[in-house]
């Protein structure tokens, strides 16, 4: 599942499904809202909303032991209204990038929604450093406590 690009930054791929219950509309609404969705961000220092579709975030990211501030832009690419949504992320801090493809979809459900997602990870600098499976333990980490954080907020 993870491979290299080019130019040697390690690439990595993270798909998942939760079961919500609750209905699709609602989990529509709360994905696309920065204000929302930045509640389950973890550390999040701060937030700027641009425009409806592109907003800055900055977190206080921890991988092993480098621990930094990170600048995120983050860009709704597609809206199809309670079925899709893709957007790009952008990062950088302390001589690390990282670089994020993100598609998440909604179904409905027997007692709700599906909420799947998969994403397209490319990290480079420092970080990258550390090796992948130090990387994808934090990510798989990060990942978890964020739609854990989607359904608490959503049920």
């Amino acid at each position: 599942m993870s491979e290299s690009r080019d130019n040697g930054a390690p690439e990595m791929i993270f798909q998942g499904k939760y079961d919500l219950k609750a209905a699709r509309e609602k989990v529509w609404r709360f994905i696309i809202d920065p204000a929302n969705i930045s509640k389950c961000l973890p550390e999040l220092k701060s937030l700027d909303v641009e425009s409806e579709d592109r907003f800055l975030a900055v977190l206080h990211v921890g991988v092993g032991v480098i621990r930094t501030d990170f600048k995120f832009r983050i860009e709704i690419l597609e809206k199809n209204p309670i079925d899709s949504v893709k957007l790009k992320v952008m990062g950088a801090g302390s001589g690390s990038s990282v670089q994020v493809q993100l598609t998440i979809e909604l179904k409905e459900a027997l007692e709700g929604t599906e909420l799947s997602y998969s994403s397209d990870v490319t990290i480079g600098g420092i970080i990258a450093s550390l090796g992948q499976r130090v990387i994808r333990d934090a990510a798989e980490k990060t990942v978890a406590s964020v739609f854990e954080c989607i359904r608490q907020q959503v049920e």
